[in-house]
């Protein structure tokens, strides 16, 4: 008999933990794949440097490098591999235009705690407004602008040269 009193509890503390987790990280943006943008992303790994001028130089070891084809905003991020993911919302970062002569690129850094490696596999998600940003915008009130999260699909941990 106690034994099942302990199963009810722990069955109950289980799927009570659950609801909570989901309603509080639920996230009713929707996602697509189309990306309309022409937002190209991917993970960078700079490993730290042996010749730093000072004790206190600590640098991120992965950075987000993000641009853009059109003018939009960069709101948050999902980065995932298959045990972690790093997530980030509440930006208003304005994208770099793609330019082939002079390639510009935000790099965003990324937590240290990750546990990732040169050529892991990840997927990268973007939250963005869903609609164009006039070219003459240079801030971002995402208050009241509808958003979307832009599946970029999959993609390798790069390292930097």
């Amino acid at each position: 008999m106690k034994f099942s009193n302990a199963m009810i509890v722990v069955i109950t503390c289980t799927v009570t933990a659950s609801m909570v987790w989901y309603l509080t990280s639920y996230d009713p943006t929707p996602v697509t794949t189309e990306n309309n943008f022409g937002i190209n992303a991917l993970v960078i790994h700079s490993p730290p440097y042996m010749a730093c001028p000072t004790e206190d130089c600590k640098q991120p070891d992965y950075y987000l490098k993000i641009n853009s084809k059109s003018k939009t905003f960069l709101i948050g991020y999902n980065i995932c591999d298959e045990n972690s993911c790093v997530k980030q919302d509440g930006l208003a970062i304005s994208l770099p235009i793609v330019d082939v002569l002079h390639p510009d690129y935000q790099k965003l850094p990324l937590p240290d705690n990750l546990s990732w490696k040169d050529g892991d596999s990840i997927n990268i998600q973007v939250k963005v407004p869903n609609s164009f940003i006039f070219d003459n915008a240079i801030t971002f009130d995402s208050t009241h602008t509808p958003k979307i999260w832009v599946d970029l699909g999959k993609s390798d941990i790069v390292r930097s040269s």
